[in-house]
Order: C-alpha cells, then structure tokens, then sequence
C-alpha cells in the first residue's frame, strides 16, 4: 500500500498535470483580431484541425518558394536573413506570443508560385518586404512599392480590406502588379493567417 509521502506525491503530479492542461497560453487558441489573440473556445491542436478543414493544409518556410529556390543567392531586402519566411531562426520557439509570430509569411505551393512568377530571386527578395509589410500593417488599402535597381523590374502590393472567417482566422484580400521588362502583371487574391500566425496565400 502506498504510504502518506507517496500518496501526497501522486496528489501533487496530478494538481500540476491538471494546471497545465488548462492553460490556454500556448498560443493556439483562439482566432487573431487585429493581430493578437481571441478567445473562442478551441484547444490548440483543435485550431490546427479547423484550418485544414476550411484551407486544406498549413504551410511553414520548407513550402517556401522564395526559401526553397533563393536561400543559396542574393537577398537584397534581408528576408532570410531577418527571418521574415515564418519557422527561420527558431521562430516556432515563440509560439504563444503574438509578436513573435506576426512576422511570419510563407508564399507556397502552386498559389505563392503563380503570385511571384516571372521574378528572379532578387526580385522575390524585394516583393517579398512588401507582403511582410502589407499582411502585418493592419492598413487597407495602403500601398507598399518594391523596385530592383539591378533589373528595373519593380512592383506594387496593396492589401485592399482585413477580414475574420467564419472559424475566427485573421484574413486579407491583397491585390498586386508587377512590372517585369515594363509590362504590368495584376494578381490578387486572399491570404490567411494559419493557427501558428503565418499569413500564407490561400486563394
């Protein structure tokens, strides 16, 4: 049988494993309003399940295509460097904490290549400064103007309103027009911030 130290002990494993289960700051609870956290009810590996169901899948900085095919070159604007491209620099230790996931972009699969088609890895760099800029800047309708000194190609990037989906996931309607060898190429479209506050294109 188990004596009073023992008993006491268990007794207090249990109170603690209890206590930790109920904390809700680890970050994953919750949608994002104006770029910090809302309570609304979903325990955090829950968020991540509802965002598959309405998005499909998440995205971190090894979907990447600017990471993917760029990080070897030149950065010109320091996006790698500064650890714009959510997960770079152990961004995942700061989960939980709205400043430090509100830098975070991933411009992945088929929808991020079609957004930065026709650019080179410079012109990527620069482009990419302007999402991190747009997305994070909480500004409708302000616009954020790239240019590539050594090329001439530039561009223009405009979120044109923020919204919250019906799960409570911070969005944006963005609208964008490069200029490569002076010919205009318009794009838009929608991004989302996922459960870990990644802004990633989802439409």
């Amino acid at each position: 049988m188990m004596n009073r130290k023992m008993l006491a002990a268990l007794a207090a494993a249990l109170m603690a494993a209890s206590c930790a289960g109920g904390n809700t700051g680890g970050g994953y609870q919750g949608g994002y309003v104006q770029g910090g956290y809302r309570q609304d009810g979903y325990p955090g590996n829950d968020r991540d399940q509802v965002w598959r169901q309405r998005y499909a899948r998440t995205y971190n900085y090894y979907d990447d295509n600017f990471y993917r095919e760029c990080r070897q070159t030149a950065d010109p604007a320091g996006v790698i460097g500064g650890a714009l491209i959510v997960g770079l620099l152990g961004n995942a230790a700061g989960r939980g904490r709205a400043g430090a996931t509100v830098a975070g972009v991933v411009v992945g699969g088929a929808l991020g290549a079609a957004l930065t088609t026709d650019m080179d890895c410079e012109d990527r760099s620069y482009a990419y400064r302007t999402y991190y800029d747009g997305f994070n800047a909480g500004r409708p309708n302000a616009r954020y103007e790239w240019r590539n000194p050594r090329n001439d190609h530039r561009g223009e990037f405009e979120v044109n309103n923020y919204y919250d989906d019906p799960a409570g996931f911070r969005c944006a309607n963005y609208s964008q027009t490069v200029y490569v060898q002076g010919r205009p190429r318009p794009a838009r479209g929608l991004a989302c911030r996922q459960p870990d506050g990644t802004w990633t294109i989802v439409n």
